[in-house]
């Protein structure tokens, strides 16, 4: 076969052309083992509705106004303002309380008072404690609260129809008749002192409180920041006179909606709320807003981050700004839109999967302007400059149509659906009315957007975003960034991510003069004197008191039982006993302190093991200033030849006036402020702290002990714990073992 083939080759290439050599054929017709095309397919059938669209995208129409319920209106003779709106979609009543009184009217000195002040109008009023009021709302099946913003104070209550009675009690019961019980505000405070610290565990709510103190600075209210210091400081009397002061009815508003009778409402409201008693409204604080020239860069160095937390901020706007509803429009475009805005683009396009925002404040006062992001560290310079680029951009450009388009679809698409529920449509009245709005501004909100032109949203754009004044925070491992910030020659502060965010307060002090100085000095002499005489103090050589209460740690409350021992001039020891309800056994702790050594003693490891550990440096420091601040004998330290007493304003403690000495230790620059009762001339309270945590000792129910009043009630805050005590025997110069004060072996 191989040879015919050969030839016929052979052939084929040699031969005459005009003769081409027959074709090999396999046996059989040749395509036996050949695939067969398929049969012609007949054509298919006409389809008539071809070219025709069954379905078609509905016309985009202009936004229009949204229709809502008549709001009635009206004011009570004390000043409270009324808003009533009939919905009888569903039997519910929501009720919301606003009362003018946020962070924003926070005095420095009181910082978080608003948001404490707010958290405890449910824990108890003069005709029901904390669980008469839960059992109160429970057995209606509704829900009550209150909380604080940067501009109100907001309770709210939402039942049954025919349960509305319940609502309006506990509500004038709240705002109105408040008793603010130490036992609850303890546990709030902790609970807010440790979300305070909680916030270092947050890179992102860190870098933001970080951009807007670089912004507004230590001296404006939007610059503030919770801390340990200023939550500690916070005593019930400052509750007390923020409630008094900032909750009057002239300050308030009350929005009433649901399934109601508008008419027959009104007799319930007037004698609910009519007695309500009437009072001035304080003045607003207010702050000269902060210069801004240039750019601030502030590196917080968190060691350990893989990540950066980016945050560009810049001066903002009021609500009442002409460009509010221009800037809303812009911003949507910018970085309000999510994964669709102009920021998030930016940075698919260069190759980075990682997220931007922008926002603004919408508030009454003119807030902020943010953006917002969070980069891996090698990137962190890069994506900030590639943000600063696009908000260059839209300052000089503005939005493209197409943008304004989508962003006035964005904005106005889901408008109505904020009126969905009783309670939401009620929270939306609270906010226009807070900022000077009506129904109108409710109404006419999408047509507003809807009329946003592309040259309004580039006007706005251009005379809002500043391409020179702004500043720029990182919040990330500083050992992967500052190699980068210097090549790009940036310059910049360095905190640590521990540092207070914002300065600590310092209590501004009296103008000190010869006769002011010789009228504190009195003052600690008439102390003295009240306390039992300088002699009969000096003369005292030991002492020991033992007391039983409650110590509060992390917001959960267990007895105690606690034993002081001083042997005087420089011995100290403490013992105290902690009784857990449900643990196996109690837990006790030791600490003892002499000139020059001290010791402390106490569980150590998962067995509940004793170990002895010698204090040393920072811990021995500590240990003597306590054992210096002892109360029982600070009135002889401030009597001292060479005290340094500086007098303070005057203040309350329990609602009692009492005149304040800051009183200079010699432990650095920690001072300890003396409050003395101007009438007993007794020590009322004791406060101190080195910039960071503050403590607050309470003295009263002084009774005479040997010559001396001794307080026998006393309560400790401060450090995320609070304690009470109540003095169960007090000893004058008892006989003191010498050994208590040695270290013992374990």
């Amino acid at each position: 076969m191989m040879r015919t083939l050969l030839v016929i080759a052979v052939v084929a290439a040699c031969g005459p052309k005009s003769a081409p050599a027959p074709l090999p054929m396999l046996p059989g017709d040749g395509d036996t083992h050949v695939a067969k095309p398929p049969p012609p397919k007949p054509p298919p059938p006409v389809d008539p509705w071809t070219g025709r669209e069954l379905i078609g995208f509905p016309q985009i129409k202009p936004p229009g106004p949204v229709e809502l319920p008549k709001i009635e209106e009206y004011k009570l003779g004390n000043g409270l303002q009324v808003y009533v709106v009939k919905n009888s979609r569903l039997p519910l009543v929501a009720m919301q309380l606003a009362v003018r009184a946020g962070r924003m009217h926070e005095p420095r000195a009181r910082l978080g008072v608003a948001e404490l002040a707010a958290d405890m109008l449910v824990k108890g009023t003069r005709k029901r404690d904390a669980t008469a009021l839960a059992k109160a709302i429970d057995t209606v099946g509704g829900t009550i609260a209150a909380d604080s913003t940067f501009e109100a104070t907001m309770l709210s209550c939402s039942v049954m129809s025919r349960n509305a009675g319940t609502c309006f009690e506990l509500l004038s019961d709240m705002v109105t008749q408040p008793t603010f019980p130490d036992a609850e505000l303890a546990k709030l405070r902790d609970a807010l002192i440790a979300k305070a610290q909680q916030r270092l565990d947050d890179p992102g709510t860190l870098a933001s409180a970080h951009a807007l103190n670089l912004l507004w600075g230590n001296d404006h209210v939007r610059g503030w920041v919770n801390s340990e210091q200023s939550l500690s400081s916070i005593r019930r009397d400052d509750i007390v006179a923020w409630h008094r002061s900032w909750f009057v009815p002239g300050n308030a508003m009350l929005v009433i909606t649901g399934d109601v009778d508008p008419r027959a409402l009104r007799g319930d409201v007037e004698r609910v709320f009519g007695a309500w008693r009437k009072a001035p409204v304080p003045p607003t604080p207010t702050y000269p807003e902060p210069g801004l020239s240039g750019t601030r860069i502030r590196l917080v160095d968190r060691p350990g981050l893989t990540q950066t937390q980016v945050r560009i901020a810049q001066f903002g706007i009021k609500h009442d700004d002409a460009r509010f509803f221009d800037t809303l429009v812009w911003n949507h475009a910018l970085g309000g839109s999510g994964g669709n805005s102009r920021l998030a683009r930016a940075l698919r396009a260069d190759g980075k999967p990682y997220v931007a925002v922008s926002s603004f404040d919408r508030n009454i006062d003119r807030g902020a302007f943010v953006v917002s992001a969070v980069t891996r560290n090698n990137d962190a310079i890069a994506t900030t400059r590639l943000l600063l680029g696009e908000i260059a951009r839209m300052a000089k450009d503005g939005p493209t149509a197409e943008e304004i388009a989508a962003a006035i679809i964005g904005i106005t698409g889901g408008y109505g659906l904020r009126f969905q529920s009783t309670a939401d449509f009620g929270a939306s009245i609270v906010t226009a009315e807070l900022h000077g709005y009506g129904q109108e501004y409710l109404t006419n909100f999408p047509v507003a957007v809807g009329h946003v032109s592309l040259a309004d949203a580039k006007r706005a754009a251009a005379e809002i975003l500043s391409t020179k004044a702004y500043v720029v925070v990182l919040l990330g491992d500083a050992k992967d960034l500052e190699p980068a910030l210097t090549k790009e020659g940036w310059r910049y502060e360095k905190m640590a991510f521990t540092d207070p965010v914002s300065a600590p307060y310092v209590p501004p002090e009296v103008p000190v003069d010869a006769k002011a100085v010789a009228s504190a000095a009195k003052l600690i002499e008439d102390a003295l004197a009240a306390k039992g005489g300088k002699a009969r103090l000096s003369a005292l050589k030991a002492f020991k008191l033992v007391g039983s209460g409650m110590t509060t740690i992390a917001g959960q409350s267990v007895p105690i039982e606690i034993a002081r021992i001083a042997v005087l001039p420089d011995k100290m020891r403490l013992d105290a006993t902690v009784k857990p309800p449900r643990a196996p056994r109690d837990i006790e702790f030791s600490v003892a302190v002499t000139e020059k050594a001290g010791w402390q003693r106490g569980p150590n490891g998962p067995n509940g093991d004793y170990t002895v550990v010698e204090m040393a440096g920072d811990a021995l420091t500590t240990a003597a200033f306590e054992r210096w601040r002892e109360p029982e004998l600070i009135l002889l330290k401030a009597s001292q030849p060479g005290a340094k007493l500086t007098p303070l304003a005057d203040d309350t403690v329990d609602g009692k006036p009492c005149a304040v000495i800051k009183l200079r230790s010699p432990f650095g620059s920690i001072d300890v402020t003396l409050y003395i009762d101007k009438k007993t001339k007794l020590l009322s309270r004791m406060t101190f702290g080195d910039g960071g945590s503050i403590e607050n000792d309470d003295f009263s129910d002084y009774r005479d002990v040997g010559g001396l009043k001794i307080a026998y009630k006393r309560s400790t805050n401060g450090g995320g714990r609070s304690t009470t005590l109540d003095l169960k025997a007090v000893d004058l110069d008892p006989k003191v073992d010498p050994t208590l004060f040695d270290k013992p072996a374990k």
